[in-house]
């Protein structure tokens, strides 16, 4: 959960000092990362973040076993990273996708962990 949550974050971030987003690119610039504000920088940045946030989305797929979240995510690093290059609406509805489809997954994840919690319980009090 913390690879999403970390990598859609960090996707974030990054998809907004590509997009120009004057307060962020002043705070980096004032902290001494003003290097990091160019593209060559953030593209790669962003297709590592993108990956960590499929990598945490595929290890939970285990936990709940519903992979709908997975490939939601998939379409929506693809869609994120494309439209970098190609249209800027894209990358956004790709990067709000992608969100989605880790919050999405946190909720299974959670409805799993409750359901395991509640059977565990309920299996102890039947042996005692």
């Amino acid at each position: 959960m913390f690879k999403q949550i970390a990598g859609s974050l960090g996707s974030i971030i990054a998809s907004l000092c590509c997009l120009g987003f004057a307060p962020l690119l002043a705070a980096l610039t004032a902290a001494g990362l003003g290097f990091a504000i160019s593209d060559a920088i953030l593209i790669p940045l962003l297709a590592v973040f993108l990956a960590i946030t499929l990598w945490g989305l595929k290890g939970s797929r285990a936990k709940h076993g519903v992979s709908t979240p997975f490939y939601l995510g998939v379409a929506g690093a693809v869609a994120a990273l494309a439209g970098v290059f190609v249209f800027i609406p894209i990358h956004v509805i790709g990067l709000l996708t992608l969100v989605g489809a880790s919050v999405w997954d946190i909720v299974l994840v959670r409805k799993n962990r409750v359901a395991c919690e509640t059977t565990s319980l309920s299996s102890r009090r039947t042996r005692t």
